[in-house]
């Protein structure tokens, strides 16, 4: 590319850009008719390093600042290999399920999600084993898969305002404050 939308940033200068990463997100303007994104690097705000997409901002406003301003209503089955995704945010979205594809991202760390209509998670959730942060809130999910259990590295868990009907027990062995707040006075876990 011989030059950037003002919307993505290369970390280290590498202007060659990985085309399993470039297909994905073109994947993604296909699923949801994203006319105003209609190349890859203008879908939301992007970070890139070593030549692949690092951290993802896709939330939902109006007018696009906060990175799309049509609501995104699929995640495409290619949206796993984007493998070096560390941070995604995807709220204020109208989405309902997160593709099977989805827990091959093993390195993403946060993950922000709040404010869709999600009804559940994949069964192999857990396989993201490198996230320290998820915010699932204000969803419709109605159960959590036991994988999630295998998330070592979790340390921020907001689950309230979902239509949640049990969990595993084993959550309660993650390594999170149950009792603690965040810097928003936010419960971890609500």
């Amino acid at each position: 590319f011989d030059e950037l939308p003002e919307t993505a940033t290369v970390l280290d200068g590498n202007s060659c850009l990985s085309n399993v990463d470039l297909d994905a997100l073109s994947d993604l303007i296909e699923a949801n008719g994203l006319v105003d994104d209609s190349i890859a690097l203008e879908v939301g705000n992007q970070t890139w390093n070593g030549g692949r997409l690092f951290i993802l901002q896709a939330s939902y406003s109006p007018s696009g600042t906060d990175g799309v301003n049509t609501q995104l209503t699929t995640l495409p089955e290619s949206f796993g290999n984007l493998s070096e995704l560390a941070s995604l945010y995807l709220e204020w979205n109208s989405l309902d399920s997160l593709p099977n594809s989805f827990s091959q991202l093993t390195s993403l760390s946060s993950f922000t999600i709040n404010n869709n209509w999600l009804t559940s998670l994949p069964e192999d959730f857990g396989n993201i084993n490198q996230l320290y942060f998820l915010d699932l809130g204000y969803n419709q999910i109605s159960s959590i898969p036991e994988s999630i259990c295998q998330l070592v590295s979790l340390q921020y868990l907001y689950l309230f305002n979902n239509q949640l009907d049990s969990i595993p027990e084993c959550i309660c062995e993650l390594n999170i404050d149950w009792s603690g707040f965040d810097g928003g006075n936010f419960p971890y876990f609500g």
